[in-house]
């Protein structure tokens, strides 16, 4: 005879007027504590490093918080995809600050190594570097509460404090420093998007070994030197030869720029009676 089967005891099901009600606030998809504004940009901040900042979207950051992309809005106070962009430039610009090389007093190598340290931070976050190279809003000024620091303009400053030691005037400082900072991010973007051409060695000597050297002499006799060129060498090299230039500017506008002599000149019958 069989064992007649217990009863087995069925969970009822959760309706919709069972089931917890969530009061107004957060999003779900966090628990509490575990996400705040500053964790959100620190990770958008940190895949810059492989993705440019204006493909970065606020779906792709929530897709690696796993969290739903209004926690993303909400944590960023209703400031959307701007908000993400400013802050990761802010978080790069701080970096760039907190890195500052200290001064020296010798212009041209306080410049040298403030352009290196620029470079590298760019080479960091190739992301950043690429966006820079392409759109103007947050290259500089940041959209910051009251309580932050608009780390941007910071870098502004102290750049702009290291081209004045050149001696330059206000409206050639300002030039200046413009044409210098775009030479770090456009060569820093060529960079890391493998443009040097020491990254094609073994493209270009084929084809450039291939040239008739009587029909190319010039591109013939300066070949060694290009095919090997790696980014680094050329970086600093660009930089010498820009510095170089200043420096000469520097010395005419020091010359052009100085008081004339208030000493009279001999007479030419002082000259005569000599």
């Amino acid at each position: 005879m069989a064992t007649p089967k217990k009863p087995v005891a069925k969970t009822p099901k959760k309706t919709a007027s069972s089931a917890p009600q969530r009061g107004p606030g957060r999003p779900t998809g966090v628990s509490s504590g575990i996400l705040d504004r500053a964790t959100v940009i620190a990770l958008a901040f940190k895949l810059t490093k492989t993705i440019s900042v204006a493909d970065l979207s606020i779906v792709r950051v929530a897709k690696e918080l796993g969290v739903t992309p209004p926690l993303i809005h909400y944590y960023l106070g209703g400031g959307g995809r701007d908000g993400l962009t400013s802050g990761i430039m802010n978080s790069f610009y701080r970096e760039v600050i907190e890195q500052w090389p200290p001064e020296t007093g010798d212009w041209r190598h306080d410049f040298e190594v403030v352009a290196d340290s620029i470079y590298r931070a760019y080479l960091r976050y190739p992301g950043v570097s690429a966006y820079v190279a392409s759109h103007n809003k947050y290259q500089l000024v940041q959209d910051v509460a009251e309580d932050e620091t608009d780390y941007g303009l910071l870098v502004l400053e102290h750049f702009m404090a290291t081209v004045r030691k050149m001696g330059f005037d206000g409206q050639r400082t300002g030039i200046t420093a413009h044409l210098l900072m775009l030479f770090i991010s456009v060569y820093a973007h060529a960079t890391v998007a493998r443009r040097w051409p020491g990254q094609h060695t073994e493209f270009l000597n084929n084809k450039l070994s291939e040239l008739d050297a009587k029909a190319f002499p010039s591109t013939t006799f300066a070949m060694d030197g290009l095919v090997n060129l790696n980014a680094a060498e050329a970086f600093s090299a660009g930089l010498r030869l820009i510095l170089s230039g200043l420096d000469a500017e520097r010395k005419l506008s020091q010359i052009s720029d100085s008081p004339p002599s208030t000493a009279r000149r001999p007479s030419r019958r002082t000259e005569e009676s000599k």
